[in-house]
């Protein structure tokens, strides 16, 4: 295999393990939903209040037991008339217990049932959280390749200085000072870098705990697209998230269970009545004292249960439970004024962010042009190669601002987007389709 056929190989071989670890949003999005473990864990939490409700539905079902026995007598001593010998005993019982009357089943269902669709809507919320904690992760990445990336050409230019200055002051055109400064400005750059890096290597940990899969290279934001905005009415909003918002829905179910919870423990003061019937066989072989022995049996009745006194325990249960179904109620006030404050001061800075994606849009543009025009200058002689790279620097770290508010202002719409709707696969795609390679 000649050279260049090597070269080849070896770059396919290295193009294919780097695609290995790189993702586009929509993937990672995919694996967080398929192997997040909170959301795994919630998705679980939800199967089981299923199974609590099918517990609490089943306790007004019949209860039947069967018990079947045999025992052996062994008679060591016997006083009295008549003989008595060893004999066995055979016993079969067949139990049916119906409940009829119980006031508190009804509000104990209705509290499982609220537990299972606050359960419901809790999923529907990690949804959501994941679809942003994935955005945010994904940004954050962004933001810390494209730092790192700024900061390896700052430390280049400082290179370029301490270099400059090395030759300056052996043929004695700087002084020492002058020399210890450059040398101290590479130091720093050195040091900034190495931060950055560590940073986006905590990016890239982050992201690989979240979703499961490690993340080496990710797309970035085409500063040549234009990014949609969208209005939103604080009011009209507010209106939406009162009535479809899973947190507004989850303090409506605290405030369900903990009023069944209240009704339940009073209804405990109510008799209870069970419909009972039984059947009984019993079987003695000879030797006991009245000799061999059948009998059979059944019987059917209703069975009420009154309670008179527990000590004040049920008493203090209700108190507890009245208590508790105050702080529901005010948790759930509260849940609506935090809501609103959270909802106004959203779209506020949304709206203040469009006008800084487009300041640093313009800043951008002005410091391309610049750059433009100190490439031109460099090969007309007119800009050093160090002056060249500054402008360079310059117009990377201009790049930098606009991506990180042009992130930051499609972070807070989808923020604020899931107030109104399910956000989801949907809107990543929408996000993914401003991001390239």
């Amino acid at each position: 295999m000649n050279v260049s056929k090597s070269n080849f190989v070896i770059f396919i071989f290295l193009l294919v393990c780097n695609n290995l670890f790189a993702a586009d949003l929509v993937d990672v999005y995919n694996r967080a939903i398929k192997y997040n473990d909170d959301y795994r864990i919630v998705q679980n939490d939800r199967e089981i209040s299923l199974q609590q409700y099918n517990q609490t539905a089943s306790s007004i079902l019949p209860e039947i037991r069967f018990q079947a026995g045999t025992k052996e007598t062994i008679i060591n001593r016997y006083i009295g008339p008549g003989e008595n010998t060893d004999f066995n005993t055979d016993s079969y019982n067949l139990t049916l217990q119906q409940p009829i009357f119980r006031l508190a089943f009804f509000d104990e269902l209705d509290k499982s049932d609220a537990i299972t669709k606050k359960s419901e809507s809790y999923l529907s919320f990690q949804k959501k959280q994941i679809t942003l904690k994935t955005t945010e992760l994904y940004f954050k990445l962004i933001a810390r390749t494209n730092e790192l990336q700024e900061k390896k050409e700052i430390f280049k230019l400082h290179k370029k200085r301490f270099s400059n200055a090395s030759k300056l002051y052996s043929n004695g055109s700087i002084t020492k000072i002058d020399f210890l400064r450059y040398k101290s400005d590479l130091q720093s750059s050195r040091i900034e870098k190495e931060i950055v890096e560590n940073e986006q290597e905590n990016a890239k940990a982050d992201l690989h705990i979240f979703v499961g899969k490690k993340i080496s290279d990710v797309h970035n934001v085409n500063t040549e697209i234009e990014i949609a905005n969208n209005h939103y009415e604080p009011s009209r909003v507010l209106e939406i998230a009162t009535s479809k918002y899973e947190i507004i829905e989850m303090a409506n179910y605290d405030l369900d269970i903990s009023q069944n919870t209240y009704e339940s423990n009073k209804s405990q003061h109510f008799p209870t009545i069970d419909l009972i019937a039984s059947y009984d066989y019993s079987d003695v072989t000879g030797g006991a004292r009245f000799g061999a022995n059948k009998r059979e049996s059944s019987s059917v009745g209703l069975t009420i249960t009154l309670p008179i006194y527990q000590g004040g325990y049920q008493s203090a249960k209700v108190s507890e439970s009245r208590y508790r179904l105050e702080n529901a109620q005010i948790k759930q006030e509260q849940t609506l004024k935090l809501l609103e404050k959270e909802i106004t001061d959203k779209i506020a800075r949304y709206d203040i962010q469009k006008g800084k994606v487009k300041n640093e849009r313009e800043k951008y543009n002005l410091h391309n042009l610049k750059y433009i025009a100190a490439k031109e200058g460099f090969r007309a002689g007119i800009y050093t190669d160090t002056e060249l790279q500054q402008s360079k620097i310059e117009l990377l770290n201009a790049k930098n601002s606009y991506i990180d508010s042009i992130l930051d202002f499609v972070l807070l719409d989808l923020d604020i987007k899931q107030y109104k709707s399910k956000i989801g696969i949907d809107e990543i795609k929408e996000i993914n389709s401003i991001l390239v390679w």
